[in-house]
Order: C-alpha cells, then sequence, then structure tokens
C-alpha cells in the first residue's frame, strides 16, 4: 500500500475522518429522500393530495430526520465558537455517533422494534454520557473559585443531572403520545415483546421504567468514573478540565 493510501486510510478511520463520513452520510439521505419526495408528489397529476402524503410519508420522515441530525452534528463546531469550549474529539465523535445512531439510525432500519435492546442501549449509554456532562458543569460553574469539591459530591450531582435529564425526556415522550398520537413511549407494542416487567403492566409503562432505569445505570456508571477520577487523578482530572473550558 502506498503512503498516499496509507495516509488517507488513517485520515477516514480517526474520529474526524467517521464525523464527516457520517455527514455525508446523512447529506445523501436528504438528497435521495427528498428526490423520492418530489417524484412521488409529481409522478401523477390525478392523486389525491392524501394519498401523497400517505405514499411519502416515510420518505419525508427519513428526509427531516437526517436533516436534524446533520445540522445536530455540527452542534458541538458551534458550541466551542460561541462558547469558548473545547470538546475532547473522542467526546465530540461519541456525542454525533450517539445523534446518528438515535435519531436517523433507529428510523431508518426500523431498530427499536428490530433490535429489542436497541432502546435499552441508547438510554444506557445516554445516562452514562449526560453523567460525565454533568461532570463537567461542576467546573464549568466553579473553575473561577475554589475547586476543593468532596469527590463523593461531584459523583452525586453527576448522577442526579442526569437522571433530572431522563425523567423530563420521559415526560416530553409522554405529552408527544398525548397530543400528537405518537408512540414515542411503545404503548403500541405486543404483549409478547421482550422488556422489562410483566405483560399486563403494558407495554407503555414498561418502556418508560425500562429508559429510567437503564439511563439511571448509565449515570451510575459514569459518576463512578467521576468519583475515582476526581478522587484519585484530581491534578490530571483539572488540567484535562482548563482544555475543555480554556481561559
Amino acid at each position: 500500500m502506498s503512503e498516499k493510501r496509507r495516509k488517507t486510510k488513517k485520515h477516514l478511520l480517526n474520529p474526524e475522518g467517521i464525523i464527516w463520513l457520517i455527514r455525508i452520510l446523512l447529506i445523501s439521505s436528504i438528497l435521495l429522500n427528498g428526490l423520492v419526495v418530489v417524484l412521488d408528489i409529481y409522478k401523477d397529476a390525478e392523486v389525491k393530495e392524501g394519498e401523497v402524503l400517505e405514499a411519502t410519508a416515510d420518505q419525508s420522515e427519513l428526509f427531516f430526520l437526517a436533516l436534524l441530525a446533520l445540522i445536530l452534528s455540527f452542534l458541538p463546531d458551534y458550541i466551542e465558537k460561541r462558547q469558548n469550549i473545547h470538546f475532547p474529539q473522542q467526546l465530540e465523535f461519541l456525542l454525533i455517533l450517539f445523534m446518528y445512531a438515535g435519531i436517523y439510525l433507529s428510523a431508518r432500519f426500523d431498530m427499536y422494534y428490530r433490535v429489542f435492546w436497541w432502546d435499552d442501549l441508547l438510554h444506557g449509554l445516554s445516562g452514562a454520557m449526560i453523567g460525565f456532562i454533568g461532570f463537567l458543569i461542576v467546573y464549568k460553574i466553579n473553575h473561577k473559585h475554589s475547586m476543593d469539591f468532596n469527590p463523593l459530591l461531584i459523583a452525586i450531582f453527576a448522577f442526579t443531572f442526569s437522571v433530572t435529564i431522563a425523567v423530563f425526556w420521559e415526560i416530553f415522550e409522554f405529552l408527544m403520545d398525548v397530543y400528537f398520537g405518537t408512540a414515542m413511549q411503545k404503548w403500541d407494542l405486543p404483549e409478547e415483546t421482550r422488556m422489562m416487567g410483566r405483560p399486563y403492566q403494558g407495554s407503555g409503562l414498561r418502556d418508560t421504567m425500562s429508559d429510567l432505569i437503564l439511563g439511571s445505570a448509565g449515570a451510575l456508571v459514569s459518576s463512578i468514573i467521576s468519583y475515582f477520577l476526581y478522587k484519585n487523578e484530581k491534578r490530571k482530572t483539572l488540567k484535562w478540565m482548563r482544555e475543555v473550558f480554556p481561559e
């Protein structure tokens, strides 16, 4: 393999290269699904409006989800420039990969219904990532003052911050289902679906509680890691945080 090809391959496999690959895939999806919608609208002038909307519903949903994921993929860059925050490349990569998987891939391949543990995985990972964000918030708020905190206090804040976000997300899902007729809380699943709890509890309640339990488990993992990082590697941890939030 030539030196040029090795450099190209190395570039594509690093986090920045994968992030741009995700963006290219999203742009391709936007263009493809947008084209399909336009062709369906104009291919037969005699088709009723309701039939057109029904025929293009899936492509329209994928179009807007891909557009949303693409916009959110630039959010870390926007925050870095506007708020003087430097996201570690690994954290930025995980955030964008999570948004891509949770927003677009889930709908494109119907992952929530085809893979029974997909929703559980996403909620567990989100709980962990938000917990680490809570850990960083402690430094952001207090870095100009004393950072002589009890590590247990920092761990408790990271945990409660993540769990609180998870609770508000479940409230959002509930309101979406009530007012817009969606099925974000999976209340329409058959009884034999593999989920936490018992069939008589209903799929909606079981989905909500499993989301909260796994999100809390992810938060617990990140809070424990935060505790030991601050207790045993305080100097290195504060140095890393100063790199994230430069003066």
